[in-house]
């Protein structure tokens, strides 16, 4: 399974330089194969990384009816779950859980749109999953943070940098950074 690629997808690092060249390039290749699923998805990730969920999920809803595969499921719900739609993130989530049940990043991000919903018990059974298929949940937070950092999401990054702070508080330099967004959002 595609699992590493599904991580990397999300935690990839685009040079805004190149965003708006590259995405014109894809645009103007699709218009003469306007099913090239490569294309579509290499689009609705460069959408997924300008921000653009709405765009995206839009090519990934036509990727998912073109072919089952659980990292393109998981990957719409993670555009959901960006978007604070948490009740869809977690139907896709369900969905690639299906095809892929032994994908901890999966669970872990399935754990944390329960979570958002308020769900607790749920939330925690999934972060046992992906503890139990060996996912560092702690990095993973820690990742996010420096993506949302990286993407000036300062915000959702201070978010992230917290909770990875309160899994192990012994990490000095996650609390100066948690201290450094704080003072850079002045609150």
């Amino acid at each position: 399974m595609g699992k590493d690629l599904f991580v990397t997808e999300i935690f990839t690092q685009l040079d805004p330089k190149q965003i708006v060249a590259t995405e014109e390039n894809l645009r103007y290749e699709l218009l003469s194969a306007p099913e090239d699923s490569m294309k579509m998805e290499q689009l609705a990730t460069l959408l997924y990384h300008k921000g653009d969920y709405e765009g995206a999920i839009k090519l990934y809803e036509k990727l998912v009816n073109s072919e089952e595969i659980a990292r393109k499921y998981a990957f719409l719900g993670y555009l959901y779950f960006e978007k604070e739609d948490y009740q869809k993130a977690i139907t896709y989530f369900e969905k690639a859980l299906d095809i892929d049940p032994k994908n901890g990043f999966i669970y872990f991000l399935l754990g944390n749109s329960y979570s958002r919903t308020g769900n607790v018990i749920q939330a925690v059974t999934n972060y046992d999953f992906a503890i139990f298929l060996n996912l560092d949940i702690y990095k993973a937070h820690v990742n996010f943070a420096k993506k949302y950092e990286n993407m000036g999401l300062l915000k959702k990054a201070l978010k992230e940098y917290i909770i990875a702070y309160e899994i192990d508080p012994r990490n000095k330099e996650i609390k100066t950074k948690i201290e450094s967004l704080k003072s850079q959002l002045e609150l």
